[in-house]
């Protein structure tokens, strides 16, 4: 992603009225796992509906500038609806990080437990090998009898 072109593609943007939309840059807004994040504003029609700002994470491809431009240009938020292809892209402030799968215990103790599951099933094996055996067994002698 060409961060400085999306910027400048962001900073061109204008509303319904055809001003300039207001472009403000940041280090971080608490949620850069998300990059890039973009927060839209509603214009002063969209305040009067009741919206609130809407924030959006993940803003990669150029096809989401583009969503976003179009959407801008439509009313924003409280006057036109979501685009479909940001639906999946909104999140929040508070957003939180998903959890990092955990690695596979190598303390000894895991270890350990891994040994007896391990002793536990090779003992259930040779259980039912020796059961079957004197099945077999009976068996045999049972058809020698005969």
């Amino acid at each position: 992603m060409d961060h400085k072109a999306q910027l400048a593609r962001l900073s061109a943007m204008e509303d319904r009225s055809g001003r300039t939309v207001p472009v403000r840059t940041s280090k971080c807004l608490g949620i850069c796992f998300q990059a890039n994040v973009v927060v839209v504003r509603p214009s002063q029609a969209g305040r009067a509906a009741g919206a609130r700002p809407v924030w959006l994470g993940e803003v990669t491809e150029d096809k989401l500038v583009e969503a976003i431009d179009e959407w801008i240009l439509e009313g924003g938020p409280g006057v036109a609806p979501l685009p479909a292809v940001l639906a999946g892209h909104v999140t929040s402030k508070d957003a939180k990080k998903p959890k990092k799968r955990k690695k596979p215990a190598r303390s000894k103790a895991a270890k350990k437990e891994r040994k007896k599951a391990k002793e536990k099933r090779e003992k259930k094996a040779k259980a039912k090998a020796r059961e079957k055996a004197k099945k077999a067994e009976k068996k045999a002698k049972r058809a020698g009898k005969d």
